[in-house]
């Protein structure tokens, strides 16, 4: 029998988090951008949002410096 570790309680445990919180937010909302709306399920629209984010924050994030005698 596979012993279960405390990483593994911890990734099922936000797991559960996270399909309840889908779950939760499963009803279509109304998007209007400029000329343009539509509608969509808000669970897709918080993921678009989350995207984008993290790819700003790469986009606009230091240069690593890898040499320390620069």
């Amino acid at each position: 029998m596979k012993n279960i570790t405390v990483r593994q309680i911890i990734y099922v445990g936000l797991l559960v988090l996270l399909l309840v919180f889908v779950f939760q937010n499963l009803e279509s909302v109304r998007v209007k951008f400029l000329f343009f709306g539509f509608d969509m399920p808000l669970i897709v629209l918080i993921v678009i949002v989350f995207a984008l984010g993290y790819l700003a924050s790469l986009a606009f994030r230091k240069p690593h410096r890898r040499d320390p005698g620069l």
